[in-house]
Order: C-alpha cells, then structure tokens, then sequence
C-alpha cells in the first residue's frame, strides 16, 4: 500500500504492461553506444536499432507470446479479446514475419530497410487504429488495447519514416 492507501502495482508488472516503452529505451541505448564507439551515422543508427530492437526481437516475441500457451491467453485479456480465438494466431504470424523482417533490415540495409520500415509502419499504424476504434466503440480500456502499446503502435511507425526520409536525405 502506498501512503495514499492505493495498491502499488508489481515493478514487474509494470514494466510487463510497458514493454514498449523497455524496447524503445534499449534500442535508442543501443544506438547511443554504437554512435559513442563507432561513430556511425546517427539517423541511421537509431533507424537500424529500432528496426532490431522493436520491430525484430519486440516482433518476434509478440509472435511468440500470442501463439504460445500460456501466455497466449494473458495476451488476450490484457487485449481485452477473448481467449482462444484463431484470430489470435493470425496476428502472431504476422508478428514473427515481421520481426524477421526487422532483424534482417538491421543487417541487410539498403533497400531491405526501407521495405521494411514502410511494412512495418502500415501494419503497425493500422493497429494502433484498430486499438483506437475498438476503445471508442467497445471502450475497451484493456492495458494493451489502450496504454502505451497503443501509443507505439502510432507513434513509432511516424518517427520510422523520418528516419527513413531523414536518412535518404543525408542527415
């Protein structure tokens, strides 16, 4: 209990429930290093570490944690969905395939990247969309169905593209 009488959340929880914003964190981290060492190209950099980081092992696990058992089901309900629907395993195919794609891009580059951010994004935004509709309509107030998953969902396809455009332009 706190000294307002409220419950204090789990530091775990916490976290688990804003696992975007811990991707986030680590990949701008990574970057951070690899520019301080290396001295590669900032805008690429950062571009490349989200592409690793969320896209790639975010992607991958996503993919994971909504096929799988039993994660599968708290998944769900922190959606706010019904458990078991093979709906559910859609989206984790295309989790995986993207975080593939995202692994890959930090690796290949070029225009590998530039595919790859613009999948991502579209898929992601449509997403977040989705979230959004979904908490107006059915006001859906579930933890990844309208916390900081959502804002990702929206923001990071955004700061992906101009990156990209950054990035083509020669910044």
């Amino acid at each position: 209990m706190s000294a307002l009488g409220k419950t204090m959340p789990e530091p775990g929880k916490t976290l688990q429930d804003h696992f975007a914003v811990v991707f986030f964190a680590a990949a701008l981290l990574c970057a951070a290093a690899e520019i301080v060492i290396w001295g590669t190209p900032l805008v690429e950099t950062v571009l490349a570490w989200i592409l690793l980081v969320n896209i790639g092992v975010q992607g991958l696990l996503a993919g994971v944690s909504h096929w799988y058992e039993p994660s599968a089901k708290k998944v769900a309900e922190k959606l706010g969905w019904a458990p078991g629907s093979p709906f559910q395993r859609e989206v984790a195919a295309a989790d995986a395939a993207f975080g593939v794609l995202g692994i890959l891009a930090f690796f290949i580059r070029d225009n590998f990247l530039v595919a790859t951010v613009i999948g991502a994004s579209v898929m992601l935004f449509l997403m977040g969309i989705g979230h959004v509709l979904d908490l107006r309509k059915n006001q859906n107030d579930s933890v990844y169905n309208a916390g900081t998953v959502v804002w990702f969902d929206l923001l990071l396809p955004v700061l992906m593209c101009i990156l990209l455009v950054m990035g083509k332009a020669g910044w």
